[in-house]
């Protein structure tokens, strides 16, 4: 395209320099008598030329000379050529960037649900290992049916106690002796004896291991 540009810009820089001789022709024409034949005969040639090249300037001036509208034609049809190839790269460039968005977003979906899918299985497995350490030592408690009846009654009798107005309520006897009373929550007593157990099993084998 831009040898085109070129070529055009070359020649009409041609026909302008040609003009301006064949105007210096006729100048100097003016300026001498013709002194034969051959000579005015050659000067004529010169003024069909200057007026040849006027036309010709004119012409592609206006667009319709062939030196200007062959490599115009060229240099139209070339850029059709490039606007269609632009056209089709451009709707390619389109579809890999919706193909490589596409992928992406389906990554980022798979992603997505494998971690949802990991986190659910971290934490059922955290769940079911604290379920089971639970009921290990629910069943390491060695605590019998009637340790649960004492407790239900103490209870019973605590709400018994305390629905009694005061005037009714018999006072507890008082301890005599050396004795220390701790007064503890259910809560601590199973944790504590859960360890109690605990240490007796660990100690146990131990035991039957030494002669």
């Amino acid at each position: 395209m831009k040898s085109l540009l070129t070529e055009i810009k070359n020649t009409l820089e041609e026909i302008k320099s040609k003009l301006e001789e064949a105007q210096e022709w006729i100048s100097e024409l003016e300026e001498r008598k013709p002194q034969d034949g051959s000579h005015d005969m050659h000067e004529a040639e010169k003024i069909v030329l200057f007026f040849f090249l006027r036309v010709r300037l004119e012409e592609v001036g206006a667009e319709r000379a062939p030196e200007y509208t062959e490599p115009l034609g060229e240099l139209q049809q070339s850029l059709k050529i490039c606007i269609q190839v632009t056209g089709i790269y451009k709707g390619f460039c389109l579809d890999v960037i919706r193909n490589k968005y596409e992928c992406e977003l389906q990554g980022a979906k798979q992603h997505l649900e494998s971690e949802k899918l990991l986190f659910r299985h971290t934490l059922q497995g955290e769940l079911q290992e604290q379920i089971q350490r639970l009921e290990e030592d629910r069943q390491s408690l060695d605590i019998s049916p009637e340790w649960w009846d004492d407790k239900l009654q103490v209870r019973s009798s605590a709400k018994t106690w305390d629905s009694l107005p005061p005037s009714k309520r018999k006072k507890a006897p008082l301890i005599s002796g050396p004795y220390i009373v701790y007064m503890l929550q259910e809560i601590d007593i199973l944790e504590d004896w859960t360890a109690i157990k605990k240490a007796t099993a660990a100690v146990s084998p131990q035991k039957r291991k030494d002669p």
